[in-house]
């Protein structure tokens, strides 16, 4: 399995980068963010993460405050909540704002390690499930696809199937190549490499019947992103022809006269 991403929001640079090392050390890719509206725009533009750590007070919102923009935006990653201190009230708002754990400071590296596990065993029961974006279905259990232009469902290879795995947990957000190449094959960014290239371009092939004119997976300036609406949505349809047409006008009784005339003078 492909390494997992998590995301720290802390505008202390201190206590976030003493989170990243020991993040880093559980195996797992960091990236940080100082501010909710840097962790908002990340998320909701790239959706460079699959776990997300929050500290409840941010210098431009709280932390709750985060949450519930995120998951207004469908932004449906778990997320923990990090508190100096927490009374009942803060647990309950949290809770309610939508993160999925919260946590006390100091943190236990043991602790910490089995949260952010327990979280992840959960995503991956709900991924068992059919995965839906638009007209697309995703049946991670059997790794085949269907949508609507298709007789039946298609199988995928291994790549191919976490390839659109997390293209469907973007939920319509377009996904760069270099977080593609590092989140499903290990990669470095600096690699150079048409490895998301072909591998989309034989999804497209299997998944649309063909690469040119793709209508579900598609291309962005920003990466690789699924249409979230129905395909028929965004077709241009003709107007149908009408269903009778005016017979043509019968010529004037006057034009032969008129020509008779002419011919005479």
């Amino acid at each position: 399995m492909s390494a997992r991403h998590i995301l720290i929001v802390d505008s202390n640079a201190a206590a976030r980068a003493e989170l990243a090392r020991e993040v880093g050390r559980l195996g797992y890719i960091v990236s940080h963010a100082a501010s909710g509206e840097a962790a908002s725009l990340a998320l909701t533009r790239t959706s460079r993460a699959d776990l997300v750590l929050v500290e409840s007070e941010l210098p431009d919102m709280e932390g709750h405050a985060l949450i519930v923009r995120l998951r207004r935006r469908g932004v449906m990653l778990p997320v923990i909540l990090l508190a100096d201190t927490a009374t009942e009230d803060d647990l309950v708002t949290g809770l309610d704002a939508g993160a999925d754990d919260f946590l006390v400071r100091p943190l236990r590296p043991r602790e910490l390690a089995a949260r952010i596990r327990a979280q992840f065993r959960v995503s991956m029961s709900r991924e068992e499930n059919d995965m839906r974006v638009g007209v697309l279905t995703y049946r991670p259990a059997t790794r085949t696809a269907f949508q609507p232009f298709l007789s039946h469902p298609v199988r995928l290879t291994e790549k191919e199937a976490a390839l659109l795995a997390r293209l469907c947990r973007a939920e319509g957000r377009p996904v760069s190549r270099d977080t593609l190449l590092r989140e499903v094959w290990g990669y470095s960014p600096n690699v150079s490499s048409h490895t998301v290239e072909t591998h989309v371009y034989r999804l497209r092939r299997k998944i649309e019947g063909g690469p040119d004119t793709p209508r579900v997976v598609l291309s962005d300036e920003r990466g690789y992103r699924l249409a979230t609406l129905d395909v028929q949505d965004e077709v241009v349809v003709a107007p149908a022809p009408p269903l009778w047409s005016p017979a043509p006008a019968a010529p004037s009784i006057h034009q032969p006269l008129r020509m008779l005339a002419a011919a005479i003078r």
